[in-house]
């Protein structure tokens, strides 16, 4: 690994019981970008923050001061932007991780060590760095139910604080781990108030990245998200802001078009194209990264994203905007039908069912039933049907109707499973059933929005990962702590409006991007560049596969999974994202093996 790409990490070591060491010991190592660890002291504690922190010096060591005076630690997880913090006060450590996951911490052994590397955490704990199949098993085939890995890694004996998830170690070694972040949902804040809430914190998260003094560019990929971010940026400097429409000419999106014709409508927009070509398909980079220090889910697409981060780093960016996490905010899950159900909003409940229903070519009775069921079933009883469909060894393609419910049921990738792992893997969610409560913070569509804005933390954690090597940072704004706020502070089934697509964030930028660019009422979507990459590919994918790491923990049947990509490659449908998670954990067990 060149010294370019070795990932910078916060390691430290509490004391462990009868322990006579008098501090935490927390050093760092590798090197950071500017900003992007800071830290702090005064009489008594310290503070080290790692991500993009948008509080001044003078608050930071202010606040600080208080935080330790009067026993309030929470306070250094009350700054702008998008951080982890850890506070050190007495031999004791509090972290606090931010509100998406985008930053985690990792944690072993006893006496406890924790850090920002799973890797140099499980090396410090002396962990032997075993794969757990049944986390696995979980990642790959029940990836869009919350909360069933929460914690865990793949590592056996790691363990993760998750996003809005605060980390105390005493000092005589005690763990304590708690949500700090107010989860329910407001049910007197209004619409009104949260699209001005939104814009007023989404705003000040682009212009603190703007007024930082790094050269800035931005994704401009003709979606709602990025471009609103890229307009916004725009609006806070004087030269050109270089904004990067990804096409790949052989496999085309209709993306480039709308991100020409929103171009057009802003003077202060440079616009250029990225250029996809036959190396740059999906699968075609599936060597272990140096970052990749756990399953990279975005594997399957590097070779794309690492064509988009040179042409970023050609331009001369350090940091780079994107549109990450809004599909968690501002959309409602189309769940929130069952929430108008059980919350007796009839009227609207038909009105919005039949908007659906006109939208997909559905018939509106079905789509209102499926509402009515799901307002029934609590969560525990979701989970104990999930165990029974695995067990019997269900596996059907999902139609859009499926999703208003707590989760999809076993897709077609679930024939992939053993018995063994079918079985152990319903068995966990059996557990998982009888350990978990059915009272929770807001309705089902905030339960699912909140699962999705961690997975897109996930996401924009491994861009930044992967970036490290070009010099670049991707920083996300509708990640930032502020803007999660104000959003979710609206119940989620209140930010649809039938099947308008995004009108929260539409109203919110209204006056700042053109209305124009509200047009658009969806995304495009690289499916033809998926089938394209897949044919290319097949063959190294089915030899990876026929000597799957996977199969030797026992999880899947390997020609399951080559029969799926020779299905693909053939043009029938396929489970893509759960093949890309598979092919994850291949490539990441065969470097850690």
């Amino acid at each position: 690994m060149s010294s370019s790409e070795s990932r910078p990490a916060l390691l430290g070591v509490c004391p462990g019981v009868g322990d006579e060491v008098e501090r935490v010991t927390v050093r760092d190592s590798g090197r950071w970008r500017p900003g992007e660890h800071r830290s702090a002291r005064c009489p008594g504690g310290y503070v080290a923050v790692v991500g993009a922190c948008l509080v001044d010096d003078a608050r930071m060591r202010a606040d600080l001061a208080t935080a330790v005076r009067d026993d309030r630690p929470e306070l250094v997880a009350s700054w702008p932007g998008s951080y982890l913090a850890v506070l050190v006060r007495d031999r004791e450590v509090t972290a606090f991780v931010d509100l998406a996951g985008q930053h985690p911490l990792y944690y072993a052994g006893t006496p406890v060590v924790f850090g920002t590397s799973p890797r140099q955490v499980a090396e410090a704990a002396r962990l032997a760095r075993r794969p757990d199949p049944v986390v696995a098993a979980t990642d790959v085939f029940c990836a869009a139910v919350p909360a069933l890995t929460r914690n865990l890694t793949p590592i056996t004996g790691l363990r993760k604080v998750e996003g809005g998830q605060a980390l105390r170690v005493s000092r005589t070694g005690e763990v304590t781990l708690w949500s700090y972040a107010r989860r329910e949902p407001d049910e007197s804040f209004t619409a009104e108030e949260c699209a001005a809430a939104l814009r007023d914190a989404l705003d000040a998260a682009v212009a603190a990245r703007m007024s930082s003094g790094a050269a800035v560019s931005a994704d401009f990929s003709g979606g709602l998200d990025s471009t609103s971010v890229a307009f916004l940026a725009a609006r806070h400097r004087t030269e050109p802001l270089t904004a990067f429409t990804y096409h790949h000419p052989d496999a085309p999106a209709d993306d480039l078009v709308h991100a020409r014709r929103n171009a057009a409508l802003a003077h202060g927009l440079r616009h250029e194209v990225v250029r996809g070509t036959a190396d740059t398909l999906t699968y075609r980079d599936l060597d272990p990264h140096p970052a990749d220090e756990l399953p990279d889910f975005a594997a399957a697409v590097r070779s794309r994203n690492r064509l988009r981060l040179r042409h970023v780093a050609s331009a001369g960016a350090t940091v780079h905007l994107g549109g990450e996490g809004a599909d968690a905010l501002v959309v409602a899950p189309p769940s929130y039908l069952g929430d108008l159900a059980r919350t007796g909003q009839v009227e609207r409940l038909l009105a919005d069912s039949r908007s659906w229903a006109r939208l997909r070519n559905d018939s509106p009775a079905r789509v209102v039933r499926r509402a009515v069921r799901l307002s029934a079933t609590s969560r525990r009883r979701a989970l104990h049907d999930l165990a029974r469909r695995l067990h019997r060894g269900e596996a059907r393609r999902p139609t859009w109707v499926d999703a208003i419910s707590w989760w999809p049921g076993p897709g077609p990738e679930a024939r992939w499973l053993t018995p063994g792992a079918r079985s152990l893997l319903a068995d966990a969610v059996h557990e998982h059933a009888a350990r978990c409560a059915d009272a929770f913070d807001g309705g089902v569509a905030d339960y699912t929005a909140r699962h999705d804005l961690e997975r897109s933390g996930a996401v924009q954690h491994r861009l930044s990962e992967i970036a490290r090597s070009y010099g670049v940072w991707p920083q996300a704004p509708f990640l930032d702590n502020d803007v999660i706020r104000a959003c979710t502070r609206l119940p989620a089934h209140r930010r649809a409006v039938g099947a308008e697509f995004k009108p929260l964030l539409r109203n919110a930028l209204r006056g700042r991007v053109p209305e124009t660019v509200f047009l658009r009422r969806g995304k495009g979507n690289y499916l033809a560049e998926d089938y394209r990459g897949v044919r290319a590919a097949a063959p190294e994918l089915k030899t990876l596969l026929r000597s799957s790491r996977l199969a030797d923990l026992g999880v899947v049947e390997p020609r399951s999974v080559v029969d799926s990509v020779e299905d693909a490659a053939a043009g029938a449908g396929t489970p893509f994202p759960a093949l890309n998670r598979l092919l994850a954990y291949e490539v990441w067990l065969g470097a850690t093996s």
